[in-house]
């Protein structure tokens, strides 16, 4: 019995493939603190205060939207994230500029499906793979 010349290969790509994956789902952003620095596509308005993303525990995110603060449920799985049951306090920012720029953070946070960690920089994508969010540490 001979063994097919490209077996290794697979063998090989296979544990590969797993063991990569094993490490996407094993990320744990608990305690860390992100800055937004884009928004779809563009550098957010001054607000006088950060706009954040904290992860408090591996099941609870909030932070500053720019007016408000921010709180809700996230999960990842493997290269996917997902923020549900996000409730923000209610002020009114006082220029409509930027109540229009916190709108858009909640629906860039409720559009986003996948994420990427590289070097002090966290991407949340959108399900065609855009960059709606970019944060810095």
């Amino acid at each position: 019995m001979s063994i097919h010349p490209l077996l290794p290969l697979v063998i090989l790509g296979t544990i590969f493939a797993s063991t990569a994956c094993g490490i996407a789902s094993d990320i744990n952003l608990a305690g860390t603190t992100w800055r937004l620095v884009e928004l779809n596509g563009r550098t957010p308005l001054a607000t006088g205060e950060d706009i954040t993303l904290r992860f408090e525990t591996q099941e609870r995110a909030g932070g500053n939207s720019g007016c408000n603060l921010y709180s809700g449920a996230y999960r990842i799985t493997g290269a996917t994230i997902t923020f549900r049951n996000l409730a923000s306090t209610k002020r009114a920012c006082l220029d409509p500029a930027l109540n229009t720029q916190e709108s858009e953070f909640y629906q860039a946070l409720d559009a986003v499906t996948t994420f990427e960690l590289t070097g002090g920089r966290f991407l949340l994508k959108d399900s065609g793979g855009t960059v709606r969010l970019r944060f810095e540490q």
